[in-house]
């Protein structure tokens, strides 16, 4: 396994594979942390629960953190889960704010790669079209 710095060094989506996975979700468990470890062991199991279509236990782990709170990681994660499932509208939402608050435009872009990379090619056209290459950006979430 790599050291946890090289492991956090990866793109969001990221995932090792399956056995690899299952070697840094047994660490983070039995250490109980560090926190980013906790965070990757849990997106992984999250995306594996939404490839399986099980969004309980995908909601459950969202819920425990998929990264740093309010990071755009975390940001990336929830859009890709909310792909995964076919709402799009809600994916674009998460990535508004993420654009809004915390990142650029370019993360677009690099979602619409994400998607792409994931077998998504609706989304990776949506969000193409999003990131200025032909359309606009996604609407701004509403105000509370």
């Amino acid at each position: 396994m790599e050291p946890l710095d090289q492991l956090l060094a990866h793109d969001a989506a990221w995932h090792p594979p399956r056995a690899e996975a299952d070697a840094w979700i047994a660490e983070a468990l039995r250490l109980s942390g560090p926190p980013s470890l906790l965070h990757e062991a849990r997106w992984w199991q999250a995306r594996e629960a939404a490839r399986g279509g099980d969004w309980e236990r995908v909601t459950a782990l969202a819920g425990e953190g998929l990264g740093e709170p309010f990071s755009e990681r975390e940001a990336v994660r929830l859009a890709l889960l909310h792909a995964l499932s076919g709402d799009l509208d809600e994916a674009a939402h998460v990535l508004a704010q993420a654009v809004q608050w915390r990142s650029g435009e370019e993360l677009l872009a690099r979602f619409a790669e994400l998607c792409e990379a994931e077998g998504l090619p609706e989304a990776a056209a949506r969000f193409r079209r999003f990131s200025g290459r032909g359309g606009s950006p996604p609407p701004s979430p509403a105000a509370p």
